[in-house]
């Protein structure tokens, strides 16, 4: 049986990654989440439905190296970037590789809550 869709959501840090999780599930949005890139991409082996919402800035995996990997692996999964990081250039590489949308940090959350929701739903 495949797994039920869900956000799938990649930040090494803790404390932001829970604080979307309850953003998310508080509305009813299956959610899981990854301390790292690998992490999510050994969940991902085992075939993973929904979206993706990452970091930039990860040890080890850069969240722009894992939608590049995921694109490569032919995963077709929606993939939402959040980053501390603003720039056109950033946002135009993420968007080069597939992005669905790129978030900056501080995340609005209604803006979040919505490009999530829209992410999930294609």
């Amino acid at each position: 049986m495949a797994p039920a869709p869900a956000v799938h959501i990649i930040d090494d840090d803790d404390a932001v990654r829970d604080s979307l999780a309850v953003l998310l599930e508080v509305r009813g949005v299956p959610v899981v989440t990854y301390p790292s890139a690998h992490a999510f991409l050994d969940a991902a082996a085992d075939g993973v439905r929904g979206c993706v919402v990452t970091d930039v800035q990860m040890p080890g995996m850069s969240g722009l190296e894992l939608l590049a990997a995921l694109r490569a692996g032919g995963h077709t999964l929606a993939v939402v970037v959040a980053t501390a990081r603003s720039g056109r250039a950033l946002a135009a590489e993420a968007i080069a590789h597939g992005a669905l949308a790129v978030l900056e940090k501080p995340l609005n959350p209604d803006a979040f809550v919505e490009t999530v929701t829209k992410a999930l739903r294609r």
